[in-house]
């Protein structure tokens, strides 16, 4: 009778060990696989793509043909830059300098809003990018936050960076009193490499969401407990560069109760990647590219 049970056990063991290995295998073969496994562990509620500057792989960065793109192509919402003119104006730029995206040269903060005005946004993207070239791009000038916000108003939801420096703090006031007259607190996220800035705009309106920007040199594995609590105080999450991180480092975060959302990830293996470690979106040039990433990985899913 032992002898029974023993083989009967032996006989289910192996069995167990097979369906194993034939799991795995299955797991490691077919990402459609792994998503679905991945949704019934960890359910995403959503995903969300964010048009980084615009939809830039396609028109001139942080300018209005970028914003509109990136309505059409349906993304969640627009990342743009800001800086401040001499004259105290919001105006959508990323660099300190207008050298490397307009036909001028000079420091932001050193030039009136009607100087920047009279520069050429566009013809720099058509000579670079002549597969993506416009007629209509050629003179676009730089456009302030305010003009953004007339044009599209609910229209789009927008994510702004701060590029303040750490010793200027009129662009948090500035930024929410324009916010609050458009009545844009539901649809505007802020970040910003800077702590500072973010402390303090969460000072001046708690109520908007704010994220952390951060910089890895190396890919980390983990991050402190002791950074993630602090940024808990006056973010609701981290936007780390996407070649810094891992699958451990965006599980840990998102442990802590914070949202990951990696940039800029532009390349289909990155998007299918940052998708199966579960990041809460991604900022990329190329908002279309992201969404049919993710409606393949769904549909993949669907047994």
């Amino acid at each position: 009778m032992a002898k029974v049970n023993i083989r009967k056990i032996y006989f289910i063991g192996i069995h167990v060990l097979l369906v194993i290995f034939v799991f795995t295998t299955l797991y490691v073969s077919f990402p459609w696989i792994r998503v679905k496994v991945k949704e019934i562990i960890d359910p995403a509620e959503r995903v969300y793509t964010i048009a980084h500057r615009g939809a830039s792989g396609y028109a001139p960065e942080n300018t209005m043909p970028a914003f509109a793109l990136a309505l059409d192509m349906k993304a969640d919402s627009v990342e743009l830059d800001i800086h401040l003119t001499k004259d105290g104006i919001p105006v959508i730029i990323h660099d300190d300098t207008v050298n490397r995206t307009t036909d001028g040269k000079g420091y932001v903060r050193n030039m009136t809003l009607q100087q920047i005005k009279q520069l050429d946004a566009g013809t720099w993207f058509n000579e670079a990018y002549p597969m993506f070239a416009r007629e209509s791009y050629a003179g676009i000038p730089v456009p302030t936050l305010e003009e953004v916000f007339e044009t599209f108003g609910k229209d789009l939801h927008y994510v702004l960076e701060i590029k303040a420096s750490k010793t200027d703090r009129m662009m948090e006031p500035v930024i929410n009193e324009l916010i609050t007259k458009y009545d844009l607190e539901d649809e505007v996220a802020i970040h910003s490499f800077s702590a500072s800035s973010l402390r303090r705009f969460h000072q001046i309106n708690p109520e908007i969401p704010l994220y952390q920007l951060i910089w890895y040199d190396n890919t980390a594995a983990r991050v402190s407990e002791s950074y993630l609590a602090d940024v808990k105080t006056y973010a609701v999450g981290i936007g780390p560069n996407f070649q810094g991180i891992s699958s451990a480092y965006v599980a840990q975060v998102k442990r802590s109760g914070l949202k990951v959302i990696p940039y800029t990830v532009n390349y289909q293996v990155n998007m299918d990647k940052a998708y199966m470690w579960g990041v809460d979106g991604v900022y990329t040039n190329y908002p279309d590219r992201f969404l049919e990433v993710i409606e393949t990985n769904r549909e993949n899913a669907n047994w």
